[in-house]
This record gives C-alpha cells, structure tokens and sequence, in this order.
C-alpha cells in the first residue's frame, strides 16, 4: 500500500516535471541552499531557499538517482539520491531529452521495473549519456578558453606592474583586477579595486598604484597581529601607555586575544603603537588600559611607501590593574600548542580540553618545535633590524 501511494505521487510529479522540462530537472527535496528540487517547476521548494527548512515530496525513486540513470555498477539505489545523485548531469539534457527520459522512467515504474533493484537497466540510452559528456567537455573548453582570455586581459593592463615586478607575472595574471586577496608569510595583497578607499592614505592612488604599494610592502616588517584581524576576531586589546603627546599616545606593547573563525582561540602582542589620543584622553604614561578597537590598513611614508596595519575608533576603554604581558618565548609556545593540536592524528578522538597524546612525545614535540619557530623568528627579527 505505502509503495502503492508512493508510486502515484512519483508519477504525478513526473507529470508536472515533464509539462515544465523547459525549466531543467527537478528532484524532490530541497534544505537551505542545498538539494535538488527546482523551485520553477515545485514552488513549494522555494520555502526551502528562503526559510532554511526541509522541504520534501513524497517520492518511490528519482530518476536522477546515478544507480538510475547509468544503470549496475553506478551509485547505489540503496544509499539514497543525496550520496548517488547525477542531477548535475540531467542538467546538460535539452527539454525535449528530459521528456523522454522522465516518460522512460515513468514507463519503467508503472510497470514494476523498480519494483526489485538487484539489476537496473540504465534510464540513459547510450547516445544520451554522450551526449551529456560531449555536452560536458564542450562546456569544460569554453570555460577555459574565457579563462584564457580573462588571462591574457589581465596580463595586458597589468603589463606596466609585471615590468616592474617579472616574478610577480603568475599572481597577477590570475588576480589582476579581481575581487580576492592573497595571503602568504611575506604579507597580504587585496585585488579588489575598490578596496583602495578603505586604506588610509591611498584613497586616490590609481589601482596601479595601489598593487604597487602593496607589491612593494611584501616581505617588509609589518603588524602581523593586526593583520590577523582581517580574517578573525580581534576580541580585546591590553597595553601600558609609554608616551602621551597632544593628538596621539603610544603603547609600549598591546597584547591581543582573539578567536579564529573556526572558534579557537589565540593571543598575539606588536609593540610600540601609536593610537590617535580620542577615547584616551584621561589617561597617563604608566596606566594600564583594555578597550576594542578597529583594525585599519594604511599608507606609512618613512622608508618609502609601504602597507601598514593600526588600531582606531577604541571602544570600552578601562583602566586596569598593572599586569605582566606574556614574553615572547610564552606567544611561541602558545603557538606550538595550537600547531599540535591542530595537526594531532588523535584530533578526531579528542575533547580538546584533556590531551590524549603521549605525554613524553608531546613534550619532545613541543621542544623541537619551539626552537625552529624561537631560530625563524630570531632570524626574521635580525633580518628586519638589517633592512631598517
């Protein structure tokens, strides 16, 4: 009886799929912005976009199920459509080869073809499915040939910048122009053209020149700690002011908390920033402070134009207690912490809040790796000392 109703609902959607074959496939569910059905031909699968709900039709089979529609030996009609599901394939089919399949398939249930799925004969007639790879490969050198040619338009107005910069030819034939950014241990670059208005400084520079500052910027000195602010939470900043001018104070070092976007947490410190004197101005050399703070990109002039990262617009300012800031040595082996945790095979067993690994191997682990972190940082330092 259940297989019965099950089968009359399937070949009343089919019915409709097949009167609507001009909007493409349609599954028969649809959550959030996931699943398969086509709120153009089922409107109902439009609650599923706007609301984040299950929305779901009562169904025997799907004709888009790969076990379906290739036939023994593809998919597995027993797992469900969503872990063997060819959707994506049907796509590729003309309105007119949709109709003929959905009526194929239609045919084949009514007469009890699915009825036992220990052999399935493919719903695809050969030249179906070559269609649909012929389809596929076409589609597949078209985009390539945009590519290219986005490529090669890139390279063109890029062609002063690559003059300037020949090992930089590969990152801007892909990124020239484009809404993205890069990210590597020399510093970060952003594409976006419109970005430049968010960088103090740079404003009205030209978008070549604004790739040329930040070209120039890779590999010199920069606020990591506040760069990290781009991409995570920067929760809470703390700092003893050491000079007090008439527009702007400085901190002797601001230690950092913050929150990866995957919820862990971490704590990074730059010394010596000078903040506008706004929000602080009841506050003396000496005071101890938390507050929040912007994170901000800039334009610094001393030794040539380079990128830079600062704090302003501070929020909740608080005087506090005089505390010890962590060392450097306690910031390296913070790290080395969330380095092994974060790459432990046992991370799947893990609560991360009591370790299971061997405690002798972590603490080696933790001992090599503290001093090739403690030797990249001193040499990095030392580096940065000589080109200043």
């Amino acid at each position: 009886m259940k297989n019965k109703q099950a089968k009359k609902a399937t070949v009343d959607a089919i019915n409709v799929m097949i009167h609507h074959a001009d909007k493409g496939p349609s599954g028969f569910w649809m959550e959030d912005h996931e699943g398969c059905g086509n709120p153009a031909i089922f409107p109902e699968f439009e609650e599923g976009l706007k609301r984040g709900r299950l929305v779901q039709k009562e169904h025997y089979f799907c004709p888009w199920n790969t076990a379906i529609m290739y036939g023994d030996g593809h998919g597995n009609i027993n797992t469900g459509c969503y872990h063997s599901c060819s959707i994506g394939k049907a796509r590729y089919l003309s309105a007119q080869e949709l109709k003929e399949i959905l009526a194929r398939f239609k045919t084949r249930m009514e007469n009890g073809d699915y009825d036992c799925v220990d052999h399935i004969s493919p719903l695809l007639t050969k030249a179906e499915s070559r269609h649909i790879e012929d389809r596929i490969l076409a589609e597949q050198h078209e985009s390539e040939r945009c590519r290219e040619q986005r490529r090669q338009e890139r390279l063109k107005k890029a062609a002063a910048l690559i003059a300037k910069y020949p090992d930089k030819k590969a990152l801007l034939a892909i990124n020239y122009g484009e809404d993205t950014y890069t990210a590597d241990e020399n510093g970060l670059i952003f594409f976006k053209p419109d970005s430049r208005k968010d960088v103090v400084g740079a404003e009205k520079m030209s978008y070549d020149e604004y790739l040329d500052v930040q070209l120039a910027s890779l590999g010199h000195t920069y606020r990591s700690g506040f760069a990290n602010g781009t991409f995570n939470y920067l929760l809470e900043f703390k700092g003893q002011i050491e000079k007090v001018k008439p527009k702007h104070i400085c901190f002797k070092r601001i230690f950092i908390s913050g929150m990866y976007s995957d919820g862990m947490m971490f704590d990074d410190k730059e010394d010596h920033v000078w903040m506008d004197k706004s929000g602080f101005e009841e506050y003396n050399v000496g005071d101890s402070v938390s507050f929040g703070a912007e994170v901000y990109r800039y334009v610094k002039t001393g030794n040539g134009k380079l990128i830079d990262y600062g704090l302003r617009n501070p929020t909740g300012i608080q005087k506090i207690e005089a505390y010890k800031l962590p060392s450097d040595d306690e910031l390296i082996m913070q790290e080395v912490e969330q380095l092994i945790c974060e790459t432990c095979f046992l991370s799947e067993q893990c609560n991360r809040n009591n370790c299971i690994m061997n405690p002798k191997e972590k603490r080696l682990l933790k001992q090599d790796m503290f001093r090739a972190i403690k030797a990249r940082t001193d040499k990095k330092a030392q580096k940065d000392m000589l080109s200043f």
